[in-house]
């Protein structure tokens, strides 16, 4: 008799725990797999996020319509080959038979300036020693002005020429290309100041 009544008022306490459980699992396993479900989708929308910054971070392509045209290439111009600015039929290079040529033609006319301002200079001391014997006049020069006085000017006057002679030697084979079409000049300016001295002396009273 007592183990029916411990058996009834034991019965009613196990079932309502046999239906709380049951409503419990109920209850938490919508959460469980919510929060499955959640933890899931959360998975999955990690990759996506690299693919959102990428799609965010690529810039717009531009519209076509507001590119510039495509640069047109430049035609083509022929280059002009370089004999066509050389004159046809100039030898490119000097024989020796032209080079002595010249030399000899530079020779001659070496030894006429030479003998032309030589001859100036003689003619300026020959009108010089003239002014100073029949005018009473006197040489400014201050290089000359010790041989004025006797002959010795005809020798001292022509140590200007013989200087310019060797000048003009010394760049008639020089290096220097503007030396070598100008190694007249020296003896040039001899010859024009002798004979001007010359005419100034003879003009003196």
């Amino acid at each position: 008799m007592l183990l029916a009544i411990a058996a009834l008022m034991i019965h009613p306490q196990l079932a309502p725990q046999h239906s709380f459980s049951a409503e419990k699992a109920a209850l938490v396993q919508p959460a469980n797999i919510g929060s499955s479900i959640g933890s899931v989708g959360t998975e999955n929308s990690l990759p996506s996020a690299p693919a959102t910054i990428a799609a965010t971070s690529k810039p717009a392509a531009p519209d076509s319509a507001a590119l510039p045209d495509a640069p047109v290439p430049a035609p083509s111009v022929a280059a002009s080959a370089p004999h066509a600015f050389l004159k046809p039929g100039k030898p490119m290079t000097v024989s020796v038979g032209t080079l002595l040529m010249e030399n000899r033609r530079n020779q001659r006319l070496w030894r006429g300036l030479a003998i032309a301002s030589h001859g100036a200079a003689t003619f300026d001391a020959w009108s010089t020693r003239r002014a100073i014997t029949t005018s009473g006049a006197q040489e400014l020069n201050p290089l000359l002005k010790p041989f004025a006085g006797n002959a010795s000017l005809y020798a001292a006057i022509q140590v200007a020429p013989f200087l310019m002679d060797y000048a003009g030697k010394k760049m008639m084979y020089s290096r220097h290309s503007w030396m070598r079409h100008t190694w007249w000049v020296p003896q040039t300016a001899s010859f024009v100041s002798s004979l001007f001295c010359g005419a100034h002396n003879l003009a003196a009273h």
